[in-house]
């Protein structure tokens, strides 16, 4: 048995070798059939994870940690990879067209994103991990695209991206109790700030982010955007809104106090979708036909270096820590 002293000699030696705030980020090479995991604390590719044909498109963390969730758009199945091995363990069908998904804040359900097929509309499927079966559907409108929860986990915002609309699901009784029509076509992103009190949703073709109340799920303002929007992120501070204008290989950056555009910062092709790293100082950015994640300091808001991963990234996925 080794003395204490050793043993403490080896844990500081371990932590010397993994750096404080150490995260992993996974990004989907749709073209490619990979995963690309990125340290956010070098901003390196470390591990390239092989998961299949089928054009791996999005990529969820289970809230534990382990589990990353893969959705294929060719073969409309989804994958499960294991993040301590980085290796694809399963594939599992879940609906008929699914396009994106998410976790329920207690781990125990998975929420579908699914599109309209012969086999399924266009509805959140609710699938419950533990028994592996789905236990619910809630239809929703053309193209469910985007998500997130409510801050007290009880209400699920959904997009829809050629409808151009916002619907909100109440997760006890798994029911629409609101929808709103702002008619912007790829409409997609959704982004609630930290008290959850407002939630920034992109309208798509009208070039423009509205601000949604929560409370009564109704516009309370409306962001004008020099683009088609297709993603909404806000910094770690609250302080900007990040938006992609995927079609003008532009981001516009919002100031939240004001709802004034204070940037624009031009991409190399096609930007998509938006991350913010552990310490909320970098905005990763994939940049679909340019094979590479951006990395963009938030306080000056200047690209400031670029990642090459494989080919089309789109999706991305912080590891849980």
């Amino acid at each position: 048995m080794r003395s204490l002293p050793s043993l403490l000699a080896l844990a500081l030696l371990l932590l010397a070798g993994s750096p404080a705030g150490a995260a992993t980020l996974f990004v989907t090479n749709t073209k490619s059939d990979s995963v690309s995991v990125i340290d956010t604390n070098t901003f390196e590719v470390v591990a390239t994870i092989a998961v299949g044909r089928g054009k791996p498109n999005r990529v969820v963390f289970h809230p534990e940690g382990r589990w990353a969730w893969v959705v294929y758009d060719k073969s409309h199945d989804l994958g499960v990879i294991d993040a301590e091995t980085r290796k694809l363990v399963k594939r599992v069908k879940i609906g008929g067209n699914p396009y994106n998904l998410n976790f329920t804040p207690d781990g125990r359900h998975l929420l579908v994103l699914d599109w309209s097929s012969d086999s399924s509309n266009d509805e959140v499927i609710i699938y419950d991990l533990a028994a592996e079966k789905i236990d619910g559907r809630v239809e929703v409108s053309t193209w469910p695209a985007h998500s997130v929860f409510s801050r007290d986990g009880k209400r699920f915002y959904v997009s829809g991206e050629t409808a151009g609309d916002l619907t909100v699901i109440d997760l006890a009784t798994r029911t629409v109790v609101a929808r709103h029509v702002h008619g912007g076509g790829d409409a997609m992103g959704l982004a609630l700030t930290a008290d959850g009190k407002t939630l920034y949703a992109a309208a798509g073709e009208n070039k423009a982010v509205l601000k949604i109340d929560t409370t009564t799920n109704k516009p309370i303002g409306t962001i004008a955007l020099p683009g088609i929007v297709h993603e909404s992120t806000l910094t770690l501070d609250g302080r900007y809104l990040y938006t992609t204008l995927r079609k003008a290989n532009k981001i516009a950056v919002v100031d939240t106090a004001t709802d004034r555009i204070v940037a624009t910062i031009p991409q190399k092709g096609y930007p998509d979708l938006v991350t913010m790293e552990p310490s909320g100082r970098y905005a990763l950015v994939t940049n679909r036909w340019a094979d590479l994640v951006s990395v963009i300091d938030v306080t000056t808001h200047r690209q400031v270096r670029t990642i090459p991963v494989g080919k089309a990234p789109h999706g991305m996925a912080l590891r849980p820590r």
